[in-house]
């Protein structure tokens, strides 16, 4: 058996940031992801103290662009964010509304609803019902979720129905309420009150979307079993799910010894001619699905993929094109990606 390792994960880490960041704790956080995104969070938190008139540039970081901004309403200061052309076209304005809403003075510098912009931090006030269009990206929602409880007269926001990655919004509600947050969930709405955080030491797991790649690699070359360490039954991510879809390609896995440890047999590939993914709650997964779909012998429909095209690069595309160039037997046909093994 090998070891396939992967890093932690991201989505945690930049979220654990922030909480630590409003609790003003020096409690550390193990395993901290080294992604870029990660590093660029810690830099520019630790400028926020340094500097509250500075210019904050988040590259092409969108989790990084959208939770920077609400942290930055929430502080007191004058600050002006802008960030890379790709990021700059990438939807940030139901945030942006929202936190209008609450008393933010934002100002656009060139395009109305996007980077760059100047804000005027330390002027929210909640008591309201706020509600944000999260059918392009959760992280609106997870951005304004987690400065809530340092809002004045607590908040309340409503769901909708048709937000994507949903899992996501998951994660943050329950690592919010690990550190102390006070929110009642309700069908559709959340409750914020007022609160701090009380954060404490903690370690990060592993990332499951980075383990897709030891998933894909076994699908396609079999071959010994694969060990990977920090990965739990009981995770938040979303895609955590990767267990079930990869295992109508032959991939069976069992955790054991603080991790997971996956396994190729043929025998327990699907005998399905046709597979339905819906990837809208783990986008993330996509790119590595695909990939294991191309050397299977079959035809498989991918549903849920409208905001693959609102990432850092448009996913759709770049898959569609890419294998299409090597002998690929891809479609796109309207809402679904269909690849043919």
């Amino acid at each position: 058996m090998q070891e396939f390792k992967v890093p932690s994960s991201k989505s945690i880490s930049n979220r654990l940031l922030i909480i630590k960041y409003l609790s003003q704790s020096n409690k550390a956080i193990k395993n901290l992801s080294l992604a870029d995104d990660t590093l660029l969070m810690q830099n520019i938190l630790s400028q926020i103290d340094r500097n509250p008139s500075k210019l904050i540039f988040t590259d092409n970081a969108g989790t990084v662009t959208r939770f920077i901004l609400s942290l930055l309403a929430l502080k007191e200061g004058v600050w002006q964010i802008d960030a890379d052309p790709k990021m700059r076209e990438r939807p940030i304005k139901p945030l942006l509304d929202a936190l209008k809403d609450l008393g933010a003075e934002i100002k656009y510098i060139e395009n109305e609803g996007k980077l760059p912009i100047q804000i005027i931090g330390g002027k929210l006030i909640g008591g309201k019902t706020i509600n944000i269009d999260s059918n392009k990206s959760s992280q609106f929602l997870s951005s304004l979720l987690l400065i809530s409880p340092y809002i004045k007269e607590g908040l309340s926001i409503n769901i909708d129905k048709d937000m994507v990655s949903k899992p996501y919004l998951q994660m943050t509600i329950s690592l919010m309420k690990e550190f102390g947050a006070k929110i009642k969930e309700k069908e559709n709405q959340l409750i914020i009150s007022p609160s701090e955080y009380n954060f404490k030491e903690t370690q990060v797991e592993n990332d499951y979307s980075s383990a897709c790649f030891a998933f894909e690699k076994l699908s396609i070359l079999q071959g010994e079993d694969l060990f990977i360490k920090n990965l739990y039954p009981n995770s938040l991510q979303a895609d955590l799910i990767a267990i079930i879809y990869f295992s109508y390609f032959g991939i069976k896995s069992r955790f054991e010894n603080n991790g997971l440890r996956i396994s190729y047999n043929q025998e327990n590939i699907s005998q399905e001619k046709i597979l339905l993914f819906d990837i809208k709650d783990c986008p993330d997964i996509f790119p590595s699905l695909v990939i294991s779909a191309l050397f299977s012998e079959k035809r498989v429909v991918f549903k849920g993929i409208e905001s693959l095209e609102f990432k850092e690069s448009n996913r759709i595309k770049a898959m569609l094109e890419g294998l299409r160039e090597i002998g690929g037997k891809v479609i796109l046909d309207k809402d679904m990606f269909i690849v043919d093994g």
